[in-house]
């Protein structure tokens, strides 16, 4: 996080409008759309500082003088304050959101259900830790799989992946809806070997190998 920078509601406000102002067509030298929806809320010059630290922050990148576009972290921040329950957010916001990340992390074959539990996970994963410093850290899919997983893979004999992760979050309807992502991120980033005509990530686990998760078919993943 940039120093002296914190983020409220009224950056929250901004990106929302950005993310539902994406085909805006005003011209370069007209105030801008953005501002001209906010006006009756903030000044001019509170709402081009509060851009500005958006961009120092790294949730937008600014295309013109009046145009942005929303970086993956800031998607992500706004899905995360739809989640901490910010009055502001609403489930449209969360739906253009999620699908926007959905295209950028290459999981258009999954549900915005399934994508959206993947994400929650990723929240609940980063409670006492700041916004800018989880969003910046978040934003690689496959890698911020490692984010969901327990600190320590230790299974007993009968236990499997799926139900550590469970009793991490205590949330078995998110962890559900999740698993097909959680076992493709889990695929992608880790060395894979064949096991009965399946794609399969695996660890040692008392000396024995432990299958975390499968790919039997195209887009069959399995979170064991």
């Amino acid at each position: 996080m940039m120093p002296g920078i914190s983020i409220d509601v009224v950056h929250l406000m901004i990106l929302k409008l950005v993310l539902h102002s994406i085909r805006e067509t005003m011209k370069d030298n007209d105030d801008s759309p953005l501002w001209i929806s906010l006006a009756n809320y903030i000044s001019k010059a509170t709402f081009y500082r509060k851009m500005a630290e958006l961009e120092m922050l790294g949730f937008v990148s600014r295309i013109s003088r009046t145009k942005y576009l929303i970086s993956i972290s800031g998607y992500l921040l706004l899905v995360f304050a739809y989640f901490m329950g910010v009055g502001t957010m609403d489930r449209d916001t969360v739906r253009l959101a999620v699908k926007a990340i959905k295209g950028n992390w290459g999981l258009v074959e999954f549900s915005d259900d399934e994508v959206e539990s993947y994400i929650k996970l990723l929240y609940l994963s980063s409670k006492g830790k700041s916004v800018s410093e989880v969003l910046a850290l978040y934003q690689e899919f496959p890698k911020n799989v490692l984010f969901i997983l327990p600190n320590n893979l230790k299974f007993n004999n009968s236990e499997t992946l799926h139900e550590l992760i469970i009793n991490k979050y205590g949330d078995a309807d998110t962890v559900n809806k999740a698993r097909r992502v959680i076992a493709k991120a889990l695929l992608d980033y880790f060395p894979t070997s064949y096991m009965n005509g399946c794609r399969a990530v695996s660890i040692i686990n008392n000396g024995e190998p432990k299958v975390l998760a499968m790919e039997c078919g195209k887009g069959n993943y399995i979170l064991n």
